[in-house]
Formats: C-alpha cells, structure tokens, sequence
C-alpha cells in the first residue's frame, strides 16, 4: 500500500511541477507581450527626433515598432501586399525601414542666349544650366514661352540601426538587457529633409 502511495505521491509531484513550469512559461509570454505592446505604444505616441549632424546634414531618429509578420500585414497591408512582390520570403522578414523626403533647392544661375535654327533660320532662345554634386537643372524657353528642360535630383540614405540598454534603477550604469531600439537616418543630401520614417521589426 505504501509502495503506492509513493507511487501517486511522485506522479502528483511531476504534475505538480509540470503545472508550474507551463505557467511560469506563460506569465514569462505574457510579460514579454506586455513590455513589448507597451513599447510599441510609446513609439507610435512619440515623434521622431529631427537633427543635424556635424556636417550639418539631416537626419531623424526613429524609435522602433515590434510586429508580429499577421500584425505587419494588418497594420501595413499596402507595404505587406508591395513586399510579396519582390524577391523576398515574407516568412524570413527580419525588420522594414520606410522614409520620406522633400527636398527644397534655391537655384540661382546665369540666362545664357543660345541660336538655333528653325526651318534654315536662325532664331534666339533663352537657356538656363545648373549643376551640382545632387541636381542637374537645365532647360531653355522656346519662341512661344514654353519652357522644356530636365531635373534630375539624387539623393544617398544612410540607415543605422542601434539599441539603447536599460540603465540600473533607471539612472545608474548601462545593463545588456535592451531598454529600445532605434534607428538613425541621415540624407547626405544637405537640400534633403527627412520629413517622416518608420522602423518596424518583425518578432518571431
């Protein structure tokens, strides 16, 4: 009969421990989900950072947003639907960067007369050329005030992505556990603005 009872004492002793290992796994998800919704609330609430660099170039810090690949694809779904086209496995999507730009130039540049000749004729028209290292402007005024030209603008993104550790008691040395990850974006374009970006990572 003892044999027995230690029998049943032993296997309600596993499931016991069996019961609290699943629920401590379980607590451990959901703290995780709750930091990681949390986090997600304060980036969506805080606005990116807008500064210059050295050089005086500008660039914007992004705080990033964790989605799972279901959450991306209802939350971006035109993004999702634009990354099914390329050739990329959606299942393996790590993490997504999106950035806006204007770009404003304050030309200033010579009118230049130029001769061109029309059915055997020579007729004057008005032309005006600017380049640089990020724009090549050009383009001259017809007979009939018409003008017709080219602009091509380029520009050169430089994206880093870096995290910010937890700090003991909030304030004290940095930890290796992860507080937030960021991203820095700078145009090296100094006409560039960047007027909005988006970090988002994929969690597993």
């Amino acid at each position: 009969m003892k044999k027995y009872l230690n029998i049943a004492a032993a296997i309600l002793a596993a499931v016991l421990i069996l019961a609290v290992l699943i629920q401590h796994n379980t607590i451990r998800r959901v703290k995780a989900d709750r930091n990681v919704y949390k986090s997600n609330t304060e980036a969506l609430l805080s606005e990116n950072e807008h500064y210059k660099t050295k050089d005086s170039l500008n660039a914007v810090s992004t705080r990033a947003i964790e989605l799972k690949l279901e959450e991306f694809e209802r939350y971006r779904a035109e993004d999702a639907k634009l990354i099914s086209t390329l050739r990329a496995d959606k299942k393996r999507l790590e993490s997504i960067a999106t950035a806006q730009t204007e770009t404003i130039y304050a030309l200033r540049s010579t009118v230049r007369d130029s001769i061109v000749y029309i059915k055997g004729k020579p007729n004057t028209i008005r032309c005006v050329d600017y380049h640089d290292t990020w724009l090549d402007f050009s383009g001259c005024f017809s007979g009939e005030n018409l003008f017709e030209g080219t602009i091509r603008s380029r520009d050169s993104l430089l994206y880093v992505e870096h995290v910010v550790p937890k700090r003991f008691l909030g304030f004290l040395w940095k930890t290796k556990r992860v507080k937030e990850r960021r991203q820095e974006i700078v145009s090296r374009n100094p006409h560039t603005e960047i007027i909005g970006a988006e970090f988002i990572t994929i969690r597993k």
